[in-house]
């Protein structure tokens, strides 16, 4: 009995990490930090995060820009990670 124990969770282990890998987020910023971005291990974004003290003072086209850089960048270094 203490075997099959053994043996199921060896098994289990490659399971649980990969589990583990997909709940990880990584996330970036754009430069003005305006907007953190958060994705997947895969690059997909997962979280969008917009500092309110600078919201109001930022065009549209300019929060479009900030958000497009910190995606680009999560997602860089997503894959730099996951590997």
């Amino acid at each position: 009995m203490n075997h099959d124990l053994t043996t199921r969770s060896v098994e289990e282990q490659p399971a649980a990490r990969r589990r583990q890998a997909a709940q990880q987020v990584t996330t970036a910023q754009d430069d003005w930090g305006l907007v953190e971005v958060g994705v997947s291990p895969s690059g997909e974004v997962i979280e969008v995060a917009v500092n309110s003290a600078l919201f109001e003072q930022v065009q549209p086209m300019d929060l479009a820009e900030a958000m497009l850089q910190a995606a680009r960048a999560a997602q860089r270094r997503a894959r730099q990670l996951h590997r």
